[in-house]
C-alpha cells in the first residue's frame, strides 16, 4: 500500500471517527438512543498504525480537492471571467479593448480636452498626446482601446465635470509601447546585525497614444475661426 493511499485512508476514519462521536453526543440525549449506542463501541485512533512524519509532510491534502488546471479553466469559461463594461460596484470598467490596429492611424485635431484615469493616476490629455501609465494587463502593442473613466471634459466654450464620472464620455487611445522603466537600486541595513542587502526594480509601464475624445460636443467652426483669428494677430 503506497504511502499516499495510506494517509487518505486515515483522513478517512478521522473523518468518520468525528462523525461517530458527533452522533453518539446527539443521541445521548435520548434515554433510549443512549442505551443502544452504549453498546456500540467507538473508533479509536488507536487502532490504526500511525504515519510516518516524512510521509505525513510528503502528503497533501489538495490532491483530495479538483486541481487548480481545472478550477482555472472553469473560471475562464464561466461569464464572471468575461470583459465588461461596467465592474461589480457599478463603475465603468478602467478600459476596454476594440481592436488591433495593423497599419497607420490618422488623428483627427479637436478643440477639446479630457481629465482621465488610467492607472490610478489622472491625466489630462487632448487628441494626439502621448501618456505613460503603468502597465495595463490584457493588451498589447498596436491595440486600440477604450478608457472609460473620465472625470472632466473640457472645450473653449463648456466644460462638464462628473460625479466621479462622466457618463458617455470616452478617450480613445493606442498602445504604443510596453517597456520596463530604468533600475532602481535598494538597499537595506539593518545597525549592529552585520545585514546588508541589494536588489534591483525596474517598473513596467506603457505608452499610450491619444487618438479622440467622446463626449462633449466641439464646435470645428468656432475653432477653426479662432485658430484663424490667433495666426492673424501674430502676423
Amino acid at each position: 500500500m503506497s504511502l499516499r493511499r495510506a494517509s487518505c485512508i486515515r483522513l478517512s476514519l478521522i473523518h468518520s471517527l468525528f462523525e461517530t462521536e458527533l452522533a453518539g453526543s446527539i443521541a445521548f440525549s435520548s434515554p433510549k438512543l443512549a442505551s443502544s449506542s452504549a453498546q456500540q463501541p467507538l473508533l479509536s485512533l488507536r487502532n490504526f498504525p500511525l504515519i510516518p512524519r516524512a510521509a505525513a509532510a510528503a502528503f497533501s491534502t489538495s490532491s483530495c480537492l479538483p486541481r487548480a488546471a481545472e478550477v482555472t479553466q472553469e473560471y475562464l469559461n464561466s461569464s464572471s471571467a468575461r470583459p465588461s463594461a461596467e465592474t461589480d460596484d457599478g463603475l465603468p470598467a478602467v478600459l476596454v479593448r476594440l481592436e488591433k490596429i495593423s497599419g497607420p492611424y490618422k488623428i483627427e485635431h479637436q478643440p477639446v480636452f479630457a481629465v482621465v484615469e488610467v492607472g490610478g493616476t489622472q491625466y489630462k490629455v487632448t487628441p494626439d498626446d502621448v501618456i505613460i501609465t503603468e502597465k495595463l494587463d490584457g493588451v498589447d502593442v498596436s491595440d486600440k482601446i477604450q478608457l472609460q473613466r473620465v472625470l472632466l471634459l473640457g472645450t473653449a466654450a463648456e466644460t462638464v465635470i462628473g460625479r466621479p464620472y462622466v457618463p458617455d464620455a470616452t478617450v480613445t487611445a493606442v498602445v504604443e509601447e510596453q517597456f520596463l522603466d530604468g533600475k532602481v537600486i535598494i538597499f537595506h541595513k539593518r545597525r549592529r546585525k552585520n545585514s546588508r542587502r541589494t536588489k534591483g526594480h525596474r517598473q513596467p509601464l506603457t505608452t499610450l497614444r491619444i487618438l479622440s475624445v467622446e463626449g462633449i460636443e466641439t464646435n470645428s467652426a468656432s475653432g477653426d475661426d479662432s485658430t484663424a483669428a490667433s495666426e492673424a494677430a501674430a502676423a
